[in-house]
């Protein structure tokens, strides 16, 4: 077996620490943990009287006279009494069982909730570095397999320990040397535990962050799966899909083999000892002087049977204990990220167009790689400024900042003279909404989506949205209108018409600021100069900022800035631009050559 890699293995004080952190979530459930341990109590006493019945029923036999004479009196006592404790034991496990199905509910819902939340709350930087599907995978998969553990696993766990307990006792007071030998064999079975835990913790975190890569490829896959078909890549694809499915088998197969082995070698372990009991229980029979029956031997080989069973119990859930707790490891991931921060306290004031001012802004996604270098820029309340340049200029993520998606590395921006950083991030959002270039439509009917910028807004009011936007020219011609169900990977309408949508629910919301980031990209030109017409009546009174590649739509606005590598080069009107013949002027000529 190849040596584990740097980070693969985990001490027990870590292993420690996530156990704990994860029972912490039983607090709440106090009372569901309280029933299944009085239940799980009780059934196991039960259970532990099993076999002193059983050996107490045999000593009603009696040989010692050269034939069997039977105590009928003490043997149907004992009869009716097993019976009554197989009936009773069966039902508390019953009703325990539920408790630790309620038990496993409870629990994970409130992780699944922990997580949702946290995921809601997170920047989005954390987004960048995190996998779709990883998150996916942390959201289902991996707590699952928590549940598996609480359902399945922590019953036995606790049942295991009160049956040992509860077996050692008796056997002590039964006979004290056999229970010794019947304990011989259990530093074999804490040796072999602790060596095969070890490594199995290893391969079952790199099988569980297998479970997300493979999640993320096949969820990029199917989101790309026109990309992949028109560049005819679909064997690089698969090739990439056996890769990742090599990787994952390889760490299942590693982990399974390890866990798998443990319940084998407890069995070697438990068969030892039963032969152990029976040779040594015979001989101390046979020898006399001991106080020692047929009855007695017979009880100690069934209770070696239930003491050594919720060993091997044990080291069988190991491996669902083991996957459970590289599981909450990634789930513990994602709580303990810092959340976005958000100290603002000041307020704006009810002005309906805002005024920005960027002071001397750097920032960079990647430490090295300036995007904003030293960029200032000031626009002046109800201004309509466009921001032009080529791409991977800083266009974009100037409004990322604006927004405080990222937090620049220096400077400051101020709106209405306000530091956004002293502004609560829910206010300020609302004063500053935002048209991307990409789509954001969620599962949902037409209505719903357009509602999402204004969900007091009445039917007059949607039906106004998307007129003005010109996308109830679409709307009216499918079968259900304005109440069509679509989801955000919707193909039946095309992106131009996604977009409609986008703008419509943008004109729902009175913001100081309205950003259109290449907000009509993927609509033709007539439909594009008819919504240009709308959104004058949108942009009126407020401050304007449109990032646009096709300069065709920014000809009326108050001002022109231009970026080349995170500055401003050049600011002014069209005709101004156009005049000074720079950087401007080169952009426009490329796109429309031999126009004015």
């Amino acid at each position: 077996m190849p040596p584990q890699q740097q980070g693969e293995r985990e001490s027990p004080r870590s292993v420690a620490k996530i156990t704990k952190r994860l029972f912490s979530y039983f607090k709440e459930s106090r009372g569901l943990i309280i029933g299944m341990l009085v239940l799980l109590i009780a059934s196991t006493l039960l259970n532990l009287l099993i076999p002193d019945l059983i050996s107490r029923a045999i000593d009603t036999l009696d040989l010692s006279a050269g034939r069997v004479t039977v105590d009928w009196v003490q043997l149907n006592t004992l009869l009716l009494i097993l019976l009554g404790v197989f009936v009773f034991s069966s039902l508390f496990t019953y009703f325990q069982s539920r408790l630790a199905a309620k038990l496993t509910r409870t629990t994970t819902l409130t992780i699944r909730k922990s997580v949702s939340e946290k995921l809601i709350r997170l920047p989005v930087g954390f987004f960048d570095s995190h996998r779709g599907g990883d998150m996916i995978a942390r959201l289902t998969n991996d707590i699952d397999n928590i549940a598996t553990l609480i359902s399945q696993a922590l019953g036995t766990a606790i049942s295991a320990v009160i049956v040992i307990v509860g077996c050692v006792v008796i056997m002590l007071i039964k006979n004290p040397l056999l229970t010794l030998v019947c304990l011989s064999t259990v530093i074999l079975n804490i040796l072999c535990t602790v060596i095969l835990s070890k490594r199995m913790f290893g391969f079952f975190r790199k099988q569980q962050k297998s479970v997300g890569e493979m999640n993320s490829h096949v969820e990029q896959s199917v989101a790309s799966k026109k990309t992949i078909e028109s560049y005819n890549i679909t064997d690089e694809c698969i090739a990439e899909n056996d890769r990742l499915s090599d990787e994952l088998m390889n760490a299942s197969v590693k982990a399974q083999v390890l866990g798998g082995a443990m319940p084998p070698l407890m069995c070697i372990i438990g068969n030892i000892n039963f032969l152990l009991i029976v040779a040594v229980g015979a001989l101390m029979y046979i020898n006399g002087g001991f106080g020692i029956t047929i009855g007695t031997i017979q009880a100690f080989t069934l209770y070696s049977r239930q003491f050594t069973k919720p060993i091997n119990e044990l080291s069988g859930i190991i491996s669902q204990l083991m996957t459970a707790l590289a599981s909450a490891e990634r789930v513990f991931e994602i709580i303990d990220a810092d959340p976005e921060e958000d100290e603002g306290r000041k307020t704006l004031g009810n002005a309906s167009a805002c005024s920005i001012r960027f002071e001397h802004i750097t920032f960079s996604y990647v430490r090295g790689v300036t995007v904003l270098d030293n960029f200032s820029l000031e626009i002046e309340p109800g201004q309509r400024v466009a921001l032009v340049g080529r791409t991977g200029a800083g266009k974009t993520t100037l409004v990322s900042l604006l927004m405080r998606f990222y937090e620049p590395d220096s400077g400051r921006i101020l709106l209405d003279g306000v530091d956004i950083r002293e502004i609560p991030k829910a206010e300020l959002r609302r004063k500053v909404t935002t048209v991307l270039q990409t789509t954001a439509l969620l599962d949902g009917t037409i209505r719903d989506n357009i509602a999402y910028g204004r969900f007091s807004a009445d039917e007059k009011e949607l039906e106004n949205a998307a007129k003005i936007t010109y996308a109830d020219e679409f709307i009216g011609k499918l079968e259900k209108g304005m109440d069509t169900e679509i989801s955000g990977d919707d193909t039946q309408l095309s992106q131009g018409e996604r977009q409609l949508l986008c703008l419509a629910r943008a004109s729902l919301t009175t913001p100081g600021v309205l950003v259109l980031d290449e907000a009509m990209s993927s609509v033709d030109s007539a439909t594009e100069s008819k919504i240009q017409e709308a959104m004058l009546t949108m942009m009126r009174d407020r401050t304007c900022v449109i990032i646009a590649h096709r300069l065709s739509t920014i000809r009326s606005v108050d001002k022109i800035a231009v970026f080349q590598d995170g500055k401003i080069v050049e600011t002014g009107r069209h005709k101004e631009l156009l005049a000074k013949r720079g950087v401007y002027c080169g952009l426009y000529q490329n796109q429309y050559i031999g126009m004015n």
